[in-house]
This record gives C-alpha cells, sequence and structure tokens, in this order.
C-alpha cells in the first residue's frame, strides 16, 4: 500500500496517490518558515510545528517572479513548461515528495532537483518535472521552491552588517541549504534513506547543484551530484564577489527609490517586482541577470569555480552534460535568427570569452564567412559554448585532482517538432513527462525516455549510470576523454570541441 500519512520533526503530514496509485504523493510541506516581513532577506528560520494533520494535497506558492507566457502565441518556455499561473509569493519555501515505499524501513535512494529558470524565475512543480517516473524505479524523489530574484539574491552593505556570518545576497542558496538539511532529518519517515542523497538539476540547476556540490554547508548531506546544461567549472561567465554583490544590490536599491533596508522591507512584494522592472528595462531576461549568487567567505570560502580548480569540493559521483546547441538559432534565443553582432561588440566579447578579441573575430571567420561567423558567435558566445566548456573543464578538473571521474554526455537529439538540439529538451524523457508536451512524440521517444530515465535512476542509485540493458557509459577519464551522445542511438563519442571551445575550456581552468 502507498505510503501516504507519515510523521516528521514538525508534525504529522498526509499525503494522496499520485497517477500511478502505488506512488504516494506530498505536496507543499513547509521546510521553513515563511521568509516574510521582518524575516525578508534573512537566511531561513525553522518551521513553525503544527497540530493535527498537515494536508500535503496542494503543491506551494511559487517564488515572487515574472509570469511567462502560455497562452496566444507565448513562446517555448511559456507553452511547455509554464503551463499554469501559479499563485506567488514571499511564502514560498515548500517542497514536495513523491515516494514508492509502502513502510519508512525500506531505505530508498533519494534525487533531490532543483528546478531551472535562472536565479530568476522556475518553480518544483514545473509542466515537465515529475516524480513518478523515477518513484517507480525505487526512488524518493522531492523537489522544492526556493526565493529568487529580489528576495533571493541581494546583496547589500546593510544587510551584510546585520547578519551573524557578515554575509548577504545568498538567501536562496540558504533556501536549498535548509531544504536539504530536512531531507536529511525527515527523509526515512517517507522510506527514502538519509545516507544516500543525490542532488541533480538543469540550466540554473544545475548551477546551483555546482554550489551545493563546493560549500561545506552540505558536507554530509550530498552524496552524488547531476548538472544538466548549467553548473561545472565554468569561470568564462566571470566571478562575483560579495563586496561586488553589495555594490550593485546598493545601486539597485537607490535607483528603486529606497533609501535604506528598513524602508525596502516595508515595501509590498509587487512594488519591488515593480521596481526592478523599471531598473532592469524590459529586455528579455534583463532582470534574470541581476541575481545570483557571491563568493562571500561563509557558504563559499572562495569562488566555487576556484574551489573546483582546486579540487576543494565533495569527491562524490558525478554527472555533467549539456544540449548540442543549447541557445543557438531557436526559439530560447530570438525566435529562429541568428544575427552578427558589429565588430566593436564581437571584440568585446571575443575579449571576454577568450582573452583574445582578434582571435575570435578569425577563429569565427569574421571578415571571411559572414553566415559561419554568426553560426559560430552564437553558439561560442550563448550558453552552448560556454556550457560545454565548463563541463569538460569540470572533467579534466576531476581528473587532475584525482577525484572520482565524471559521467559526462552531449544531447545532439532534435526532439519531435523542435529544430535544434535545444535547451532543456531532456526535460520530457528524463521525468518521463512526454504526455504533458504538446509535441507529437512517438514510440521511439519513449523507449529513449525509458533509457535516459534508467540511466538517472541508477546514478541516483549507484553513483553509475550504467545497468543492464543499457548501452554502456564510459566515464571520463584521461584515458578516455568521451561523453555519451544522447540521440535515438545511445553511443559513446569523442569531444566535440573547436578553437573556442578549447580556448574557453583553457581560460576555465587557468588558475590565478
Amino acid at each position: 500500500m502507498a505510503l501516504l500519512k507519515v510523521k516528521i520533526d514538525s508534525g504529522v503530514v498526509e499525503g494522496l496517490t499520485g497517477w500511478n496509485q502505488a506512488v504516494g504523493l506530498f505536496r507543499g510541506i513547509p521546510y521553513a518558515k515563511a521568509p516574510v516581513g521582518e524575516l525578508r532577506w534573512k537566511a531561513p528560520q525553522p518551521v513553525e510545528p503544527w497540530e493535527g494533520v498537515y494536508q500535503a494535497y496542494n503543491f506551494g506558492n511559487i517564488s515572487y517572479q515574472e509570469r511567462r507566457a502560455s497562452e496566444g502565441g507565448g513562446d517555448l518556455i511559456g507553452n511547455e513548461f509554464y503551463c499554469v499561473d501559479w499563485p506567488r509569493d514571499e511564502d514560498c519555501l515548500y517542497l514536495n515528495v513523491w515516494t514508492p515505499a509502502n513502510s519508512a524501513d525500506e531505505k530508498l535512494p533519494v534525487g533531490v532537483y532543483l528546478h531551472g529558470g535562472g536565479y530568476a524565475q522556475g518553480y518544483g512543480h514545473l509542466n515537465c518535472y515529475d516524480g513518478e517516473g523515477f518513484a517507480k524505479r525505487g526512488i524518493v524523489t522531492v523537489t522544492l521552491n526556493h526565493r529568487l530574484g529580489i528576495f533571493g539574491y541581494l546583496a547589500h552593505p546593510e544587510l551584510t552588517a546585520e547578519d551573524e556570518h557578515h554575509t548577504s545576497g545568498n538567501y536562496g542558496v540558504l533556501d536549498i541549504i535548509e531544504a536539504l538539511k530536512w531531507v536529511k532529518r525527515n527523509i526515512a519517515a517517507f522510506g527514502g534513506d538519509p545516507e544516500k542523497i543525490t542532488v541533480f538539476g538543469q540550466s540554473g540547476g544545475g548551477d546551483k547543484v555546482t554550489t551545493m556540490l563546493v560549500t561545506p554547508l552540505t558536507d554530509g548531506i550530498v552524496t552524488g551530484a547531476i548538472m544538466q546544461s548549467g553548473g561545472g567549472l565554468n569561470l568564462v561567465r566571470g566571478e562575483t564577489t560579495l563586496a561586488g554583490a553589495e555594490q550593485s544590490g546598493a545601486a539597485l536599491i537607490q535607483g528603486m527609490g529606497y533609501a535604506s533596508i528598513e524602508e525596502a522591507r516595508k515595501a509590498t512584494q509587487e512594488e519591488l517586482m515593480e521596481g526592478v522592472r523599471r531598473y532592469a528595462g524590459d529586455a528579455p531576461m534583463a532582470a534574470m541577470r541581476l541575481f545570483g549568487p557571491n563568493a562571500d567567505g561563509y557558504i563559499f570560502p572562495r569562488h566555487w569555480g576556484r574551489m573546483i580548480q582546486d579540487g576543494e569540493f565533495k569527491d562524490i559521483p558525478t554527472m555533467i552534460g549539456c544540449t548540442s546547441q543549447e541557445f543557438v538559432n531557436d526559439v530560447f534565443v530570438n525566435g529562429g535568427t541568428m544575427e552578427l553582432p558589429s565588430r566593436e561588440k564581437a571584440l568585446a566579447d571575443g575579449e571576454a570569452q577568450i582573452g583574445d578579441g582578434e582571435a575570435f573575430l578569425k577563429a569565427i571567420r569574421y571578415d571571411e564567412d559572414p553566415e559561419y561567423a554568426a553560426e559560430m558567435y552564437a553558439t561560442c558566445v550563448g550558453m552552448t559554448g560556454s556550457t560545454y566548456a565548463g563541463d569538460i573543464a569540470f572533467c579534466e578538473s576531476q581528473v587532475a585532482n584525482g577525484h572520482k571521474p565524471s559521467f559526462q554526455y552531449y544531447l545532439t537529439l532534435v526532439p519531435p517538432s523542435a529544430k535544434t538540439a535545444h535547451h532543456s529538451a531532456e526535460h520530457q524523457y528524463v521525468f518521463q513527462t512526454l504526455t504533458k508536451s504538446k509535441r507529437p512524440y512517438a514510440g521511439r521517444d519513449w523507449d529513449l525516455s525509458n533509457q535516459l530515465a534508467d540511466y538517472w535512476a541508477n546514478f541516483i542509485k549507484n553513483g553509475d549510470p550504467n545497468g543492464e540493458g543499457l548501452p554502456e557509459w564510459t566515464p571520463y577519464t584521461a584515458d578516455c576523454k568521451q561523453a555519451m551522445d544522447i540521440d535515438y542511438d545511445l553511443h559513446m563519442i569523442d569531444q566535440q570541441t573547436n578553437e573556442l571551445i578549447d580556448r574557453m575550456v583553457e581560460k576555465d581552468l587557468k588558475k590565478e
């Protein structure tokens, strides 16, 4: 019988069966106190215990964020993923548990998924996320919401001064850590094994997984990590210090018209969001670029990229990978067109990417072949190049530091009705949520979904994706620098690099 009522440290919680009635589903369990009022921009606090039975029947609020268009010709993200205008609120510290256990004694492996959307959007019950595919493979699956945007990542000198650890701006990171501590304390009640917790995530979620891999605050909790289309060793995108984040945060608060943090704490969440919108402008993703974690000296003793370079992170099993055309020539970028920027901008971008603007222009054939140059520019300046380079650099760091070798993948699959092997293409396959998509998936897509779900589940169980009936996935080592090519025909391939990718990998690995 599905496990539907459990006792956790804050009280009794009751769930419902999932679509698969052998799976118990607990929605919207609070893992920390609501971070509102005086708790805005403070570390998460322990949840208040309750009397009676907490009915975990509905998903919790999503973090207050910008809406995504999902109707009237909305983009892929809106149509495929953000299909419901869920309630938004600062009161968002809730998680969801899918369990196949019949009792609390089963000690099943645990997978905790961190959602994408950068550090300003997303939530743990997105249309394509569902724990039943993993639950039927014997895994207790957890998804969660945490603070985003200005609510989760505002650093400011006043906030740093009032904090006991002299840090600010990493509230969303602390939320995730608090959720993982909750899992460690309570997951046994759901039939999970608190000694076998794998954290996985995609895009911004992949970045968040990397931070969980590095921070000492999750030592003894995280035993495995999967980074999808984000994370790894990525210094091409730059480094954010606490001082830099404080400066940006102070400029933001002042630009929004607030004289102090005290005054900003009195503003409504709607007023703060509108203030960010006015400050950042209406350019796509402009507000998203304002927010992210910083190397604060407490949660992160140094920048996580520098720590990975030096092997100062958990020596645990890892998987990492990306798609071959993350943001190239598809709806994620600009509706299907690529434009070559001005020479001045291309020089500046080349300097940022590889440290040599002229070499960058030469490599992409800027003056010789505009069509080729536009494609190469979109590939290497967009997320595809830096993400792929970050994956390779991470695998190289594992080898150099004598850590367990990582299992790398490179997704070249072009899903039905898609134009490219785009960002987020793996979601419905890995989570077995093909029926939740509008795309015309066929039998071979279900076959591939079964294989990918098996790979991911095997890794969560054993720290190794390999298993009976699956093509062999060889880990990345000094003697075997290969990745699993994820397509309908699964097989290992050599690195698909070029001069620019190689230069970005070199920059990621360069110690300063």
